[in-house]
């Protein structure tokens, strides 16, 4: 056994204790150190997530922005968009109002009065009656009432002037040869005005269908495209509706000079950044139409190729010069 003298072993156990001394210290500094550490990592992810969040709101507004420069720019246009289907709904409703005022109580009797053998001629006229002549022009008309009232002269009817003015304005005059019976009875005249007017209630009830149609799809447009529910993130969307929103409120400044042309495909709803997107629509529509002066055809392409959907905005402008 060897034996070390006390001197010895008393520095060896002071040299012991210095050692557990500074080991005790180093292990309180790296625990301080990671504490520090996962305190500045903390904040450093506090302030990168509200970095982040300031960015996406900041975002959201530039778009919102952006929509609200278009709208601000379309507003005049899209407002007589709005008023023209309003005044088209409002003149049909003074129309049958006032053909109810005046002839309501009068209908029974009115109906009553119409012989057996002539039905079928009221029918024929009710089911003839339609807005097609819209499509004829002023000189259209004129020679068709030329026509009609040498016809009707012929049969010796009288009052052939007012008989072709309501045939032309019903639609009906492809059937003067069926109802030609009807028009030589006493009451012949009688009986074509009441079915005019009933037509007439029919064609305003069809004007405020598509007047109607035509304001809510206004309407969606705008609420599509200005909504504030920007989150930042991907969503559902159909290409197709987000374009057409873009066409809707552009409508007024198409429908004059600009022929557009939509070839679209079958194509799936995908999700993506929509909002950007409908921005990417807008720019392009609105380059395209001042390229072409507000005169010519934009063509739309929207087709699924692949795992990609592919779109294709095209106008016949000029184009950009080459240098």
């Amino acid at each position: 056994m060897v034996f070390y003298p006390q001197k010895q072993v008393n520095l060896r156990t002071k040299e012991l204790a210095t050692a557990k001394s500074e080991l005790e210290k180093t292990n309180q500094q790296l625990e301080d150190y990671s504490q520090n550490l996962e305190q500045k990592v903390a904040l450093r992810t506090q302030e990168l997530t509200q970095t982040l969040e300031n960015l996406t709101k900041a975002q959201a507004e530039l778009i919102q922005s952006e929509k609200l420069a278009v709208l601000g720019q379309l507003i005049a246009g899209i407002a007589h968009e709005i008023n023209t289907p309003l005044g088209a709904i409002r003149s049909s409703i003074e129309n049958i109002a006032e053909f109810l005022q005046e002839n309501l109580t009068k209908l029974p009797k009115t109906f009553q009065s119409i012989p057996v053998e002539y039905e079928s001629f009221f029918i024929t006229l009710l089911n003839s009656s339609s807005s097609s002549t819209n499509l004829l022009t002023s000189k259209e008309k004129r020679k068709l009432k030329r026509q009609l009232s040498e016809r009707l002269e012929d049969e010796e009817i009288e009052n052939v002037e007012d008989i072709s003015d309501i045939l032309i304005d019903m639609g009906a005059y492809e059937q003067i040869d069926t109802i030609l019976p009807m028009l030589k009875a006493p009451q012949g005249k009688e009986i074509l005005t009441l079915a005019y007017e009933l037509g007439t209630l029919k064609t305003s009830a069809s004007t405020i269908i598509t007047a109607t149609d035509r304001a809510a799809k206004i309407v969606f447009a705008l609420k599509n495209y200005s909504h504030r529910d920007y989150t930042g993130e991907q969503e559902v969307a159909n290409i197709i509706e987000g374009i057409e929103t873009v066409l809707t409120l552009y409508h007024n400044k198409l429908k004059h000079g600009v022929e557009v042309i939509k070839n679209y495909g079958e194509i799936p709803s995908i999700l993506c950044y929509a909002d950007e997107l409908n921005q990417v629509w807008t720019n392009l529509v609105h380059n395209a139409l001042q390229a072409m002066d507000y005169q010519g055809t934009l063509t739309i392409d929207v087709q699924a190729r692949s795992q990609h959907i592919v779109v294709n905005i095209t106008d016949s402008g000029t184009g950009i010069p080459q240098r």
